[in-house]
């Protein structure tokens, strides 16, 4: 039940923040816009699932792509989530033509989203941590831990508080959005060596781990390099 709540709770957040900015940034006036959440949303509860790849076992890769395929959406992760929104909102906004950035609706509501809803994760024991000897470690899953979805917590919103001191820049139209996927990204890499669920390792990093840091320098990349353009996503 406090899965449910809190996770519920953090959608509600984030789709009012959202709904703030938007109307903020003028993006409700384009025509076809109404088209770009529901490319998000879709996009979002498709990529959650496949982000699952990252966490499972070769030979269990088929099962996902079963489940998916029989639209079987549980189990998901947040990394897969906001890679399938990204691309949810591109495919999105080219059928609709809509042109230009609109993700800076976002960059504030996803990280405040995920304060809340990592909430609903520790209750439900859910992506828990390693073992740990610390003094606030709690008894989760046979024995001590680091209660990394509270760690997980705090610095989505030390991120959002981040986000909010940068909204007032004269940045390019989704450049804020792309600086908070950065930030998201390193605070995994970070974060994922305390966590004790199961994951995919690859040299001395797991998939996860692996996957932040390419889209990290993707993104990077497209801010920085000259010419790059500023109106994906």
């Amino acid at each position: 039940m406090s899965y449910a709540v809190f996770v519920g709770l953090g959608f509600l957040v984030a789709f009012g923040v959202k709904r703030l900015e938007e109307s903020r940034l003028g993006y409700r006036a384009r025509p076809g816009y109404r088209f770009v959440a529901v490319g998000a949303l879709v996009g979002a509860v498709v990529g959650a699932k496949v982000g699952m790849l990252l966490y499972v076992p070769f030979d269990a890769w088929r099962d996902i792509l079963r489940d998916l395929a029989a639209f079987h959406f549980e189990g998901k992760t947040v990394l897969g989530g906001l890679a399938g929104g990204f691309a949810g909102v591109e495919v999105a906004k080219r059928l609709a033509g809509v042109t230009g950035s609109t993700g800076d609706a976002y960059a504030l509501a996803i990280p405040l989203g995920q304060a809340v809803g990592r909430l609903g994760c520790f209750f439900a024991g859910c992506c828990y941590g390693s073992p740990s000897t610390l003094p606030w470690a709690i008894a989760s899953h046979g024995e001590l831990r680091h209660p990394v979805q509270l760690y997980d917590a705090a610095c989505c919103l030390l991120l959002a508080l981040g986000v909010a001191a940068l909204r007032g820049r004269d940045w390019p139209p989704g450049r804020l959005f792309r600086v908070m996927l950065i930030g998201y990204g390193l605070l995994r890499i970070l974060l994922d060596p305390l966590r004790g669920d199961e994951r995919m390792t690859f040299g001395p990093f797991s998939l996860a781990q692996w996957f932040c840091a390419a889209a990290m320098a993707a993104l990077a990349l497209s801010i920085w390099r000259p010419g790059a353009k500023e109106s994906l996503a």
